[in-house]
């Protein structure tokens, strides 16, 4: 599914795709700071229990590829977060004559299965009856994250405690985890980072995010894309269009006004 926000008649479109198992609503501060653009916004596959046959990659991108045809988008600047940032590289693949630009967002620099690891599937959320346990648990995670500013403390806990709708007498995670634990082994096993640059890419890593293994694969993806344009957000959390969506949407005006938007 999708949404619009900003200026529907705006001709300089963005194309946001959320981090795994989130929602559309994550861009939706980001967006209303960056109002001069059209903005198209995806739910994550397997949103809102979607029931889908295929929730891989490829299939998402052949729907993005889909959407835009039915719009008669013909060009868009590309943001990804998380998960999205090596959705919007793997798009980019399949259908670069779609692409102005790239942004990703604490994500996408490089091959997950570089670190080794063996996916294990995650149990995301059973049925709660009690929601204050829900908010409780959402205001501990919110209030865990330090230095922000406290509208993006505000935004940030009101997205995810959207994150939980009744289902009948109890509460319970919009996303599927049968799409959650597809997308997150996926990420280890299929490497979707682009080899080349053929259009201008930017690069914001959380502050919080940047451990050595991060910086160096930082470095190595500004060599690997001809001095790539990277930037490290100060107090930045990983969910960057919700915990830093001042600092984000600052750097993002700048970068797309040298990609080529009015």
């Amino acid at each position: 599914m999708y949404t619009f926000y900003g200026n529907t008649s705006s001709q300089d479109v963005i194309v946001a795709i959320p981090a795994l198992g989130e929602r559309k609503e994550m861009f939706k501060p980001l967006a209303n700071q960056m109002n001069s653009y059209k903005w198209l916004v995806f739910d994550s596959p397997g949103s809102h229990q979607q029931n889908l046959e295929d929730y891989s990659i490829a299939t998402f991108c052949a729907y993005i590829q889909e959407t835009l045809e039915a719009l008669q988008i013909s060009k868009a600047h590309f943001i990804g977060n998380s998960l999205g940032a090596w959705v919007i590289q793997a798009f980019t693949k399949r259908y670069p004559q779609y692409v102005r630009s790239l942004v990703l967002l604490d994500g996408g620099h490089y091959f997950l299965g570089e670190r080794g690891e063996v996916h294990e599937d995650t149990v995301i959320s059973s049925p709660i009856e009690d929601f204050k346990a829900i908010e409780a648990a959402i205001h501990e995670l919110t209030y865990s994250m330090p230095q922000l500013e406290q509208d993006c403390y505000d935004q940030f806990e009101a997205y995810f405690l959207h994150n939980y709708p009744k289902q009948g007498d109890s509460y319970k995670h919009h996303c599927s985890e049968i799409a959650y634990n597809a997308l997150s082994k996926e990420l280890i096993t299929v490497n979707h980072c682009l080899t080349e640059r053929s259009i201008p890419v930017s690069l914001l890593i959380a502050e919080a995010s940047a451990d050595e293994l991060s910086l160096q694969k930082m470095r190595a993806f500004s060599e690997r894309f001809d001095n790539a344009h990277c930037h490290i957000v100060k107090n930045g959390q990983h969910y960057l269009p919700l915990t830093n969506t001042g600092a984000v949407a600052e750097i993002l005006t700048l970068e797309l006004l040298q990609n080529g938007c009015d």
